[in-house]
């Protein structure tokens, strides 16, 4: 199968920052048990800008297909009530794509 990412474009109010890490934090922990990982990167000079990237290794157990659990539906929950997500970002799922031939494009959708 083909590895998936999403990214998330996020802005997060300046007084939410630690609780909205706290939880990525304790989801991350959960992702990863899985096999998934989860990095989060601020924009320079904009303390309310953020990107969310997950990572995993098939769009069946994707953090984008849903949440594993009850915990993880009130984590996903809990980061929207602190953030704001850019719908559009989450939505959309990247399938990795080898850079070596042959089979460059097995098991990913060709959209062209």
């Amino acid at each position: 199968m083909v590895r998936v990412l999403t990214a998330a474009r996020v802005t997060v109010d300046p007084e939410h920052i630690d609780a909205w890490l706290d939880i990525l934090e304790v989801l991350a922990a959960r992702l990863k048990a899985r096999g998934q990982h989860l990095w989060v990167f601020r924009a320079e000079g904009h303390a309310d800008r953020w990107l969310e990237f997950t990572e995993g290794p098939d769009p069946v157990t994707h953090r984008s297909t849903g949440p594993a659990d009850d915990e993880e539906r009130i984590l996903e929950a809990s980061l929207r009530e602190l953030a704001g997500y850019d719908d559009e970002s989450t939505a959309t799922r990247w399938q990795e794509i080898s850079l070596t031939r042959p089979g460059r494009i097995d098991g990913a959708t060709d959209n062209r």
